[in-house]
């Protein structure tokens, strides 16, 4: 990879998103995938307190479904936890829930959450926003004269450690298709054999000619290849990679994205430190070489 990989982003909607890598290796693609889902770090609920719990279910139970609640941290304080946690510290998010089914069964939700501060970090209530991503995910449900009272502990951590603290869903890339049409008069019923055969939907027919309406929907799978081998080439680029990314609502996609190259930079530059270093203790005699 003799130049840096450019990026350009495709498309947006919500918290999905496509972008494109060009000038890239399959090395690096799969590094960023890694680090996007892996060693990003993001928030999630580590430590919860039961102070009561009258329901069915155990206060292990609650814990992990507490833990599995994504949540929506905004960037000014996203980044004020992660340059803490990165230093060895730990900002502690609180929330409180206090619930209780007086007259009739209650659900107990992600939304009766509530955001109390951040211990250990220069952060306060008013100046952040840190609640779960959706307030409709069910927590336990109560039946009447049940009530749960408790504290939850969020912490900052990275996916490698547990699947909590992933802040995306699906990461996937592929290469690019490079798509051939070896012959383009042809008759017009050998090409609808052709683009019937394509289960995507490459191809088309145009002014009596087979032609190509959208490379990036083929799949590779090269059934039109082995149908039609005089007809068709199917290869792929692998320094042009798309990339399919869905959040789960943690954090702005440009963000997560933002966050995985500056961690893959900086573990680049610890291990090209720690190589130097090992170099100038070997030159002065302090390291034999293996």
């Amino acid at each position: 990879m003799s130049n840096p990989p450019k990026f350009r982003l495709l498309s947006k909607k919500g918290n999905k998103v496509i972008f494109q890598l060009e000038d890239a290796t399959p090395a690096f693609a799969n590094a960023l995938r890694r680090a996007i889902i892996s060693e990003t770090p993001s928030l999630a609920i580590d430590e919860v307190i039961i102070q009561e719990n009258t329901s069915v279910l155990w206060d292990e139970m609650i814990a992990h479904r507490l833990a599995m609640v994504p949540l929506k941290v905004d960037t000014e304080t996203y980044d004020a936890l992660r340059e803490l946690y990165e230093d060895g510290k730990d900002p502690q998010v609180i929330f409180t829930l206090d619930e209780e089914a007086v007259e009739r069964p209650k659900t107990v939700l992600s939304g009766h959450l509530r955001f109390e501060g951040v211990e250990g970090a220069v952060i306060t209530s008013e100046a952040s926003s840190i609640e779960p991503v959706s307030k409709n995910i069910p927590i336990a449900k109560l039946a009447k004269g049940q009530r749960l009272v408790l504290t939850a502990i969020a912490r900052m951590g990275t996916g490698k450690e547990h699947a909590k603290w992933q802040p995306v869903g699906p990461v996937g890339y592929k290469f690019k298709p490079v798509i051939r049409v070896l012959k383009e008069d042809l008759p017009e019923d050998y090409v609808s054999k052709i683009i019937a055969t394509c289960p995507r939907r490459v191809f088309g027919y145009n002014s009596g000619k087979l032609v190509v309406l959208n490379e990036w929907a083929c799949s590779l799978c090269k059934e039109c290849v082995e149908a039609f081998p005089e007809a068709v080439e199917v290869t792929y680029n692998p320094n042009v990679i798309q990339f399919n990314m869905e959040t789960l609502g943690t954090l702005p996609p440009e963000k997560i994205i933002e966050t995985a190259i500056d961690v893959l930079i900086k573990k680049t530059e610890r291990f090209s430190h720690l190589v130097e270093e090992s170099v100038k203790q070997a030159l002065a005699g302090e390291v034999q070489p293996q």
